[in-house]
């Protein structure tokens, strides 16, 4: 089974002058034949405030992460307070007894503050090393309960590019209430991996094992969207759904735009949505005003995106909802994921009302709404796990 990729708009009529749509790409994996080659580096933060119940949590959802391993695999243990160490260097876990590696975590100790840039650092360095290849996935799973000694999240964004540039993603999971969130879905959304919130310490065990897990079935590692549209033709913001919603990075290269993706795993769909300003046309002709090609996996399949110019009025109001509205709720979400504020809130309410007004009352606008009624009469800890459930889209069906 190949991967395939198409693309489908809102408003396949436009007028002569051209005008704004929205674009869906879709992105169906092929499927493996064998499980992927794993480098994971578990970083993990070991301030005094991880003392205790979290840190035995940490020590036995690494242990899980042992059993889950191959002979291939190679693992690396940091931690980071104040100082940073590396408990065990990358080790290909055929050349290392259990014994030796479980020894490993009763030495870690907590103390100091947190440094969640150095560790990021030394973990890279860690996996850059290692054997490249397209059948090799390179994860960071990174777990944090506090605030960075001195750097706030926009100074974390170029940091998670430049690991994302070397082929690596970080999972990036924040525990309790007293984390930096920004910071979390920071490093989640610019190295093409996700952000999580983890509620209780018992939880560590399920987000370590499924990173883990996903990363042995993945079919490609860290492609490419990369959308040549023709000249006249504006590419406004990009967001990825699935796996999970957040915003995508615009990248240009001469005059293509690029929009990076995370692991393509065995049967795990991705879709992508573009804003996209079309060129005017000629009315009557079907005009293909950018192609979209899939780089990093086999064949490098490709699709395109088309619309017709027209003048007929029926045909102007015809609209896809599901592209529409599907786009929109993407959108929104990001938004509720990143608000920290009641106005940050009310810009939310709006774009709602906005969509209701286009579209008119759907299970998507009521929900998107229950969302914020949640976010506004809960405490702090049903905040943070409203904002990570929003990022994560359960029923396609609820489009239908």
């Amino acid at each position: 089974m190949t991967t395939e990729i198409s693309a489908s708009v809102n408003r396949p009529y436009l007028p002569e002058r051209g005008g704004g749509i929205s674009c869906e790409i879709d992105i169906a994996p092929g499927s493996q034949e064998e499980p992927t080659q794993r480098h994971i580096s578990i970083c993990v933060d070991s301030s005094g405030s991880m003392a205790y119940r979290k840190m035995d949590q940490v020590r036995d959802a690494t242990n899980l992460v042992f059993g889950l391993l191959n002979d291939d695999d190679y693992l690396s243990i940091v931690t980071f307070d104040t100082e940073v160490d590396v408990i065990m260097e990358a080790t290909r876990w055929g050349d290392i007894d259990r014994e030796e590696a479980e020894s490993y975590l009763e030495d870690i100790e907590t103390r100091g503050g947190t440094d969640i840039y150095a560790g990021l650092e030394t973990a890279k360095k860690t996996l850059v090393e290692l054997p490249e290849g397209d059948r090799i996935s390179k994860r960071i799973l990174l777990l944090s309960d506090g605030r960075d000694l001195r750097r706030h999240a926009p100074e974390f964004e170029p940091l998670a590019k430049a690991i994302a540039d070397g082929g690596i993603s970080v999972y990036s999971a924040g525990i309790g209430t007293n984390y930096d969130q920004d910071i979390i879905r920071t490093l989640g959304d610019h190295s093409q991996g996700r952000w999580a919130h983890v509620s209780k310490p018992t939880d560590i065990r399920s987000f370590f094992g499924d990173v883990v897990q996903e990363a042995s079935m993945v079919v490609a590692n860290n492609p490419r969207l990369v959308i040549d549209p023709i000249e006249g033709c504006e590419i406004a913001e990009a967001f990825r759904r699935l796996p999970q919603v957040q915003q995508a990075d615009l990248e240009y290269e001469d005059d293509a735009v690029v929009v990076r993706l995370p692991d393509l795993q065995d049967r795990e769909e991705q879709q992508v949505f573009l804003k996209m300003d079309a060129p005017g046309g000629t009315l009557g002709e079907t005009s293909e005003i950018a192609t979209v090609e899939l780089e990093g996996v086999e064949d490098d399949p490709s699709t395109s995106v088309e619309v017709t110019y027209t003048d007929d009025q029926e045909e102007l109001a015809q609209q896809d909802p599901d592209v529409f509205l599907s786009h929109r709720d993407t959108k929104i979400r990001t938004h509720i994921a990143q608000a920290d504020s009641s106005d940050e809130l009310d810009d939310v309410k709006a774009l709602i009302d906005e969509t209701e007004v286009i579209a008119g009352e759907t299970q998507v606008t009521d929900s998107l709404r229950h969302d914020v009624t949640r976010i506004e009469e809960g405490d702090e800890e049903e905040v943070r796990r409203v904002q990570e459930d929003t990022t994560v889209v359960y029923d396609e069906s609820q489009f239908d």
